[in-house]
């Protein structure tokens, strides 16, 4: 986009915004009065997570869990899943160059392939290295997102650093149908376009999603177009239960990277389907069974080249297939909530080097895992003990037990107690032990000081056979670490329609064997965040962020300051169906720079506009 259509987009948007503000002030809406919400989140602790695969009241979760809901979705104007978790403390993403990018995750210093990311329950991460590109999850069909920190393999298999599991939006039965149209247009050819329908008929309900998504990239060759497609069905049995059907359809082509220096280029493209049945049927009034099968294709290519003259030099491209079927049953008493299940896959993968003509490997294996996990409540005390086995078909058997115990020490008070090991397998392109980890978290919640609410947690995190690539040997090592830190967050009430949030982290990875600080790693995390609401005509949210890596100097990274964004969201017109709600985004708002390595700087300064219908 050019820079005269570039100035063209800011002004019509500031258009906008000062007929909405003159609007706004003109008005009889009390913008200036107290909120009248005295009660702090009232409901939040008896939200209600499926952290270890219980459907159960965050103040009986044992291990640390937050909850980022579609409310808050939609105000911080997120594309992907990506920009969800980019605001979540404890979270860091990494190589995030623009807009549906390729992006990274860590959560408190685990990588990304030690992280287990869940689309209602059902795995998405890559056979090759355990990666899920986040930046092809659409944002508008997530209801809400649900991470977990910490080792959660008694629930979830390979989940060494974490769950992130997102819970997709639900079918709006209660009329025949509803839905909403958006459109979005920034600089560097930003575009979004995206529309989704829902309703029901007797007792078929649906959901329909589609989106598109492209921009020219902040960085040189990291152009980027997506597409996504999402649809989920269902039928109310006449005997109570339910059978539904859930589709994700995916692609991805993108400039990764053009490193002048090097006078390297590369560029990858990326096709994901997931199908999934699923019947979930009452037997009695206490006990429930969940029946799913599922179908996981992932086809990823990766080709890298010189500049100039231009020429190639790798096309990689990989071939992931994944059968599973599952079952889990439910028990519900007054006092106690028990989970039973067995899962099982057969996955195949092969790759290639097309440019060179020659099979880089071809491999399958069988996997099987059971697991049981509960949750007995005596009194103001929860006790939440979980196992599961896990024979991976590939590096072994896995035994990763857990313990948790909260206690609600006052009605705004409770503690938390956890400790478990967990695992992650490594590349399934050979063969490796699995990665593993002991994890050790204590942690407090509270509420007692008026009009605030406070949560801290210290955790400890022991991993040994991690795969650690040495540049200078050209080959993997086994290595050891112990990550331990604290991780704090507060929210306060809404003042004036006005709400403040924040939270902080750090981690301290060092070597044991050797006392050596890990490098290239989120030592310290800050996350800062008002927003306002006047119900009626404006919302906006500003939040910053900034991480500072510990990098080693040969990266020649940049860490400076928070990057702050702006999103408004304004209703001239009143909230409700039919009635136009006009977007703005402002991006990094000083244009600061923070990246862990020069060659994937981070996206400087930029605004978006556009518009969204209800219906």
């Amino acid at each position: 986009m050019t820079s005269e259509s570039n100035m063209h987009t800011r002004i019509i948007c500031l258009n906008i915004f000062l007929t909405l503000l003159i609007r706004i002030c003109t008005s009889n809406a009390p913008v200036w009065a107290q909120d009248s919400t005295l009660g702090l989140l009232e409901g939040y602790a008896e939200e209600t997570v499926t952290a270890s695969r219980l459907p159960k009241p965050i103040s009986q979760s044992a291990e640390n869990v937050t909850v980022v809901t579609a409310a808050e979705i939609e105000a911080m104007h997120a594309r992907t899943l990506a920009d969800i978790l980019n605001n979540v403390t404890g979270v860091q993403l990494l190589n995030q160059t623009g807009p549906a990018s390729l992006a990274f995750t860590l959560v408190q210093g685990a990588n990304f392939n030690h992280l287990q990311v869940m689309l209602d329950g059902v795995p998405l991460n890559s056979l090759a290295d355990n990666y899920t590109d986040i930046g092809l999850v659409p944002a508008r069909i997530i209801e809400r997102v649900e991470i977990v920190k910490g080792a959660a393999s008694s629930a979830w298999g390979q989940a060494l650093g974490g769950v992130i599991n997102i819970i997709t939006k639900s079918l709006r039965t209660e009329r025949a149908l509803g839905g909403s149209l958006s459109l979005l247009q920034g600089e560097r050819g930003t575009r979004e376009t995206g529309a989704e329908l829902t309703g029901g008929l007797n007792s078929f309900g649906y959901y329909l999603s589609g989106s598109f998504q492209q921009g020219d990239g902040f960085q040189p060759n990291t152009r980027t177009e997506t597409h996504s497609l999402f649809a989920r069905l269902s039928y109310d049995l006449p005997r109570d239960g339910q059978v539904s059907f859930t589709l994700l359809n995916g692609r991805a082509d993108r400039g990764n990277l053009a490193y002048a220096p090097l006078n390297y280029r590369e560029n990858s493209d990326h096709r994901n389907l997931l199908l999934v049945l699923a019947l979930n049927k009452p037997l009695t009034s206490e006990v429930e069974v969940e029946l799913t099968a599922r179908q996981h294709i992932n086809l990823y290519g990766n080709d890298t080249g010189t500049m100039e003259p231009p020429q190639p030099l790798q096309a990689l491209h990989f071939d992931e297939r994944t059968s599973g079927v599952g079952a889990r049953l439910l028990w519900r008493t007054a006092t106690n909530l028990l989970a039973v299940g067995a899962e099982y896959e057969h996955v195949r993968m092969s790759g290639n080097d097309t440019l060179a003509q020659t099979d880089l490997y071809r491999r399958r294996a069988d996997r099987w895992g059971l697991y049981l996990n509960d949750t007995l409540t005596v009194g103001k005390l929860s006790f939440s003990p979980g196992i599961r086995l896990d024979l991976t078909g590939s590096s072994g058997e896995q035994v990763s037990p857990s313990f948790g115990v909260t206690w609600q020490v006052t009605e705004d008070t409770l503690l938390r107690a956890y400790t478990a090991t967990g695992y992650s397998l490594p590349t399934f392109t050979v063969d490796r032990p699995a990665e593993k980890v002991w994890t050790s978290q204590v942690g407090v919640e509270s509420s007692a000081i008026p009009w605030l609410w406070l949560k801290a947690t210290l955790f400890r995190n022991e991993t040994r056979d991690i795969s650690v690539y040495d540049w200078d040997s050209s080959g993997w090592s086994m290595d050891r670490q112990v990550r331990q830190g604290v991780e704090g967050e507060f929210r306060t009430v809404p003042y004036l329609f006005t709400s403040l949030r924040g939270g902080y982290s750090f981690v301290d990875a060092v070597n044991p064997a050797t006392g050596a600080i890990a490098r290239d790693l989120p030592r310290h995390t800050l996350h800062l965040g008002l927003q306002y609401d006047d119900r009626r005509y404006l919302q906006g949210m500003l939040n910053g962020r900034h991480i500072w890596w510990n990098a080693a100097d040969y990266h020649n990274g940049r860490y400076q300051g928070l990057i702050w964004d702006l999103h408004l969201t304004a209703t001239p017109f009143g909230r409700g169906n039919g009635r136009p709600e006009l977007l703005l985004s402002l991006r990094n708002l000083f244009n600061g720079s923070q990246y862990l390595d020069e060659a994937y700087r981070n996206p400087g300064r930029s605004i978006e506009g556009g518009v969204r219908f209800r219906f």
